[in-house]
């Protein structure tokens, strides 16, 4: 008999049992389309690496120090240019920040997120231009006007437009920026939303001793060919040591260490990943060890059709070779129902992890995918193979016995089997309910602070007039919305990096001692209420505390018990470096309950509250707790527009 009657006898009889064949196929099919949408997962946040030339060789070079448990801040403008001007075991270092720029985009202002970069930025990630070309050295140096759009900024602001080299963006109380290139997609994966870049001069880096040594600069780098990072480690370790000995490094303590790209990325789901694509699998082998037990139980039963067969000439691997085909059929079936599943189900996958897990737009069914699968539909025979469900237990002489008599035969497999099965779901269950309890834990963490029905509006103010006159109309206005209880105003929200500002806290009286790095934000009237966090000692802001009367700060639990130990925070006196080219001695007032300001996962950092209106700055966060009315949201954008219609707004 040839091979394709062969295989037509064996979907014969695959048909002729109905209820053998679609369990098989539906748990195979199941196993096989969580494994592959698991493992498209996989490859597309970890495995295919970052799409830049050598990525494995691109750091970020972060700050830390052991002492206050602090590992990924950023550097200073002192420690950013010594790096930079040449440090060994890199081929390229350099810094940048995040800032933003504002344009019109029909009849409101739009806010661009913004790279400004310092030399050597495009240099390290090795990604052509898509159009033009992209900033050059002496383009940072002049702090020439130009400006590098990303593909979607191109695609929105330009339609595409290939002739965009040259032309203009008009910004909003800034000189018009020139158009010199365009960036592929593939830039998005390092630089996210960032919509275009352009220079970073000396010039716009701080001067004053107290603002270089703020810590807002992030830096890119590329490792020389052949060179670890425990190696360039050493290289930083070294270059910090020579900062502390001519005097240039502002605390002791601090650090430098490069860390892969990708790695900072991903950052914990890694870990993640990996365990959901070994829960896939763990369901996959499940499947097949069930249809191996379903194949056993068969076997039996077909013990007396398999005897006579063999009686009337067929040999026993012929027998064996039906068998085989049948799991064959069985697998290819389940195969493609699997990879049909896992189309349909990618993109639902993609939106679910789209705020939890980066580089989701990586995630997609490609050849490498199929094949995949195809190797997944194969495990089923291996796996029935190798326990023993395959064996013929019947020998021709069966045929002339009673068919009842006939199934009594070795028991091994079907003893093995059902172990297997009941060890593979005992695992599975385990780390199933070892996930949900991990994932339960972590909805029920206190975050410290009350968010529901709290509406967010973030932006940060042009021009160069008073603040404090606009952000008092705002909360009025904010307040008179139908449905909103209060309204309070923040530099930077909890959970949000936006606006967000570190400093060194110096307590008076303790000199020598090594500052605490703290968290700042410059908060209004009633934000501490508005958000529900705790007071623990001390007062509140009031309405008196603003300019012309003394500087005060709250400061929180981790921050007052890293600065004064045992001893009460209240009235003690603390130097902060907001005060421009000076430090302000501001009396702490209170002291506030921590918040997990960082995330969920993150434990509470030390951070100090200042008055916003002692201390004014750009970066404005308008938060309004709300009865649950529809629109606020909206009506707080159109607020803003009524007061300032050329104000772009960063989120909403």
């Amino acid at each position: 008999m040839n091979a394709a009657n062969e295989l037509s006898l064996a979907w014969r009889r695959l048909v002729n049992a109905p209820g053998f064949s679609i369990a098989s196929i539906a748990m195979l099919a199941l196993g096989i389309a969580c494994s592959v949408a698991m493992y498209c997962t996989l490859d597309g946040v970890l495995l295919r690496g970052l799409p830049f030339a050598n990525s494995e060789r691109i750091v970020l070079v972060q700050a830390q120090d052991p002492a206050q448990g602090i590992a990924d801040a950023q550097l200073n403008t002192v420690e950013a240019e010594r790096l930079a001007a040449g440090t060994p075991g890199f081929a390229t270092l350099a810094f940048y920040w995040w800032s933003g720029v504002t344009l019109f985009d029909g009849d409101r202002a739009r806010e661009i997120t913004t790279h400004m970069v310092g030399e050597g930025y495009f240099e390290t990630l090795a990604l052509e231009p898509l159009l033009g070309r992209t900033l050059g050295k002496d383009d940072i140096a002049q702090d020439r006007p130009f400006a590098v759009l990303s593909h979607a900024e191109w695609q929105r602001n330009f339609g595409g437009d290939p002739g965009v080299i040259g032309r203009r963006l008009d910004l909003v109380d800034e000189a018009p920026l020139e158009v010199i290139g365009v960036m592929p997609p593939q830039m998005d994966v390092f630089a996210g939303d960032a919509g275009l870049w352009r220079p970073l001069s000396k010039r716009l880096l701080p001067h004053d001793t107290v603002q270089r040594r703020h810590r807002a600069l992030f830096m890119l780098g590329r490792l020389q060919e052949g060179v670890t990072i425990e190696q360039a480690d050493a290289a930083l370790a070294s270059r910090f040591a020579s900062l502390r000995e001519q005097g240039e490094a502002g605390q002791n303590d601090w650090s430098a260490r490069a860390r892969p790209l990708l790695d900072v990325l991903v950052g914990d789901a890694r870990t993640a990943l990996w365990g959901a694509f070994a829960l896939a699998v763990l369901v996959l082998l499940i499947a097949a060890a069930n249809v191996a037990i379903l194949l056993a139980a068969r076997q039996t039963s077909r013990r007396h059709e398999q005897a006579v067969m063999q009686a009337i000439g067929a040999s026993r691997q012929r027998v064996w070779g039906g068998l085989l085909l049948e799991l064959i059929l069985l697998g290819s079936v389940a195969s493609a129902l699997g990879v049909l599943c896992a189309i349909a189900g990618i993109e639902g996958l993609r939106e679910l992890a789209r705020d939890s897990i980066p580089r989701v737009d990586g995630i997609v069914i490609d050849w490498s995918m199929l094949g995949f699968a195809v190797l997944l539909g194969a495990l089923a025979p291996i796996v029935a193979a190798l326990a023993g469900a395959l064996r013929i237990h019947a020998e021709p002489v069966e045929a002339i016995r009673a068919g009842g008599r006939g199934l009594i035969g070795s028991r091994a497999p079907r003893g093995v089997l059902p172990a297997i099965a009941m060890g593979l779901s005992t695992v599975s269950l385990v780390a199933a309910l070892s996930l949900a309890s991990g994932l339960w834990r972590l909805q029920h963490i206190d975050p410290g602070f009350h968010a529901e029905r709290v509406e967010v509006l973030q932006f940060f103010r042009g021009g160069t007039e008073a603040f404090l006159p606009f952000t008092a109309q705002m909360l009025e206005r904010l307040r008179a919305i139908p449905g909103v209880r209060d309204a309070a105003l923040t530099s930077a929200p909890p959970l949000s990096g936006i606006g967000s500002a570190s400093v060194d806290i110096e307590v008076a009286g303790q000199g020598g001692s090594e500052p605490v790095q703290a968290g700042l934000r410059r908060v209004s009237e009633g934000y501490r209420a508005l958000l529900g966090m705790p007071l623990l000692s001390g007062r509140d802001f009031g309405p008196g505390d603003r300019r012309g009367s003394e500087p005060v700060a709250i400061v929180n639990r981790t921050a007052a018990r890293r600065a004064f130990g045992a001893t009460s925070p209240i009235g003690q006196l603390i130097s902060l470096p907001i005060g421009g080219d000076a430090r302000v001695a501001c009396r702490v007032v209170g002291v506030v309950e921590d918040i997990r300001s960082d995330g969920l996962r993150a434990a509470p950092s030390p951070e100090v509250l200042v008055p916003f209106a002692q201390h004014p700055r750009n970066a404005m966060s308008f938060l309004v707790r709300s009865t649950g009315a529809d629109g606020v949201a909206g009506q707080m954008a159109g607020v803003l527009h009524a007061i300032d219609p050329r104000q772009a707004i960063t989120r909403e």
